[in-house]
């Protein structure tokens, strides 16, 4: 994403103000010359109202007060020396590798800008002060930096079951990273569940060194407790007729561990939690919207295996007394009840709701109502176990095609503009029609024409956009010859195997609505 941010400056002559990002911690200014959190006009007593913001003026490292000096006095001239100071932890040699300023080449006061927010990027400094010295014939630039403690050692202890490494790694941490408290408790955080993934429920993590000022050597005392393992996993209240464990274990992911050990069934509070709430959710997709799962964990002598059971109370089946249409005008209640699997005194199935919507919705595409919409309203009656189900239809207006753009990129791309409308299923002026355009998609997928590793490039792809009635022009009463083909602009992506891939591969925009089969269509200009 590219953020373009446009500024709004006063005509008056007002030299410049440079902030640090928000992105900085630290909200000192910087400026060439001696950097100072504010200026005060006429040297005034401290408390006076005089106070005025810093600028970008670069005035000489020396103790009598001159005149101010104007950062474009200083560009161009020839960089005598750059300094360092302040700095403990990191090398001059890895600050100057920070910055892009370097000496016997020219100043330019926005590099220098530049350089300090590198410096700032790199996590490790807090502050920045520039200093620049004019000298007879060139500039003296001076770096005082004001650096964040760092890391020095990091180190466990009291852990058997996860190496140092795996540790490590997880925490995030390392010698010579920024230290600060966030990171420390953090860390600590990750340690704790990643040993609750590996199936150590009791462990407990302390911070022995690192959390107090001016400590720089990390260490964490892992206290782990005994790891637990899945012995067994059952299910216990369930309508046999309705399923079966099998079916039960599919939906969970808690699952009994080997014999060996090693892999699988780590014994997971918050998964086992999970799969709670799965299991209620499979079953009010059945219709058992009073269903409820709980949940019962049992050790065995050694406290390291674990039997799981889960204990279901299904409730009442919910059951279809009635299903209603709503706002439909192009097909009556009759033809869409055709489309319907769903059958009046039969029990609830969220699945087979989703199939009738989309075949409701389906067979509005077929005349033209592509950006028709299907809600289902469930609506509980009074009585215990019986529903009404309302389908509520906003069909939108009709539309026909309009223009098809086809746009390939790529590599110096040879499909010909005819070779992708020839396998399509439309043309400008027909009707739109949601199936002929999947369809169409499909055979382009197929085509072997364009690269099909998702990596390498998009598949083809064909992209419905409505017209912005408002920007149409007005039309002539008499309709002239439609323009089939636009070709648009190739837009240059990453290289394929094949030398091109599809971008939005066709782009059918826009479409033209009409009143009835007897209006002509127009098309867009």
């Amino acid at each position: 994403m590219l953020l373009c941010i446009t500024s709004v400056c006063s005509a008056q002559n007002t030299p410049a103000v440079y902030k640090p990002s928000s992105m900085f911690p630290s909200t000192t200014v910087q400026q060439a010359g001696r950097i100072q959190p504010l200026q005060r006009l006429n040297n005034g007593p401290r408390g006076s109202n005089d106070i005025v913001p810093p600028s970008t003026q670069f005035t000489p490292a020396t103790d009598e007060p001159q005149e101010a000096i104007d950062a474009s006095d200083l560009d161009g001239k020839l960089i005598k020396s750059i300094e360092f100071k302040g700095h403990k932890f990191m090398t001059e040699q890895r600050l100057m590798a920070t910055i892009n300023s370097r000496t016997d080449r020219s100043f330019d006061s926005g590099l220098l800008q530049e350089d300090v927010r590198n410096l700032y990027r790199t996590g490790l400094i807090r502050d920045v002060r520039v200093v620049t010295d004019r000298v007879d014939d060139g500039v003296c630039i001076e770096f005082e930096v004001f650096e964040r403690p760092t890391i020095r050692s990091l180190r466990f202890i009291g852990n058997r079951g996860i190496l140092d490494e795996k540790l490590s790694t997880e925490a995030g941490l390392a010698a010579g990273d920024a230290l600060n408290q966030y990171t420390i408790e953090d860390a600590k955080r990750k340690i704790k569940a990643l040993y609750k993934k590996y199936g150590y429920p009791m462990v407990d993590i302390r911070i022995l060194e690192g959390d107090k000022p001016g400590q720089r050597d990390i260490v964490f005392y892992v206290i782990e407790g005994p790891r637990e393992k899945v012995a067994k996993v059952e299910f216990i209240g369930f309508d046999p007729e309705l399923t079966n464990p099998a079916r039960l274990q599919s939906i969970i992911q808690t699952e009994k561990g080997t014999l060996t050990w090693l892999y699988g069934g780590d014994m997971n509070y918050e998964k086992v939690q999970e799969d709670v709430d799965r299991l209620v959710a499979y079953y009010r997709n059945l219709g058992y919207f009073q269903a409820r799962v709980g949940v019962e964990t049992t050790p065995d002598e050694s406290g390291h295996w674990i039997t799981v059971r889960f204990i279901i109370n299904e409730g009442v089946r919910y059951v279809i007394r009635s299903m209603q249409f709503s706002g439909n005008t192009e097909f009556t209640d009759a033809d869409l009840m055709t489309l319907m699997s769903l059958s009046e005194n039969e029990p609830f199935n969220l699945g087979a709701m989703n199939i009738d919507n989309n075949s409701i919705k389906s067979v509005y595409g077929t005349r033209g109502y592509i950006f028709a919409s299907i809600t289902p309203d469930i609506r509980f009656r009074e009585t215990p176990g019986e529903l009404d189900i309302v389908f509520n239809v906003d069909e939108g207006e009709p539309f026909r095609v309009g223009r098809i753009d086809v746009r390939i990129a790529g590599e110096n791309p040879r499909t010909r503009t005819d070779v992708i409308l020839n396998r399509l299923s439309m043309m400008p002026g027909d009707m739109a029609n949601r199936r002929q355009m999947e369809s169409s998609e499909r055979r382009l997928r197929h085509s072997q024409l364009f690269e099909s590793n998702p990596a390498m490039g998009k598949p083809p792809t064909i992209v419905i956009r409505e017209p912005d009635l408002q920007t149409i022009k007005p039309q002539s009463p008499l309709p002239s010859a439609p323009d089939p083909v636009n070709v648009g602009e190739e837009e240059p992506t990453r290289a394929t195997v094949r030398g091109q891939s599809p971008e939005r591969l066709p782009d059918i925009v826009p479409f033209q609505r009409f009143k009835d089969d007897q209006d002509q269509w127009r098309p867009h200009r």
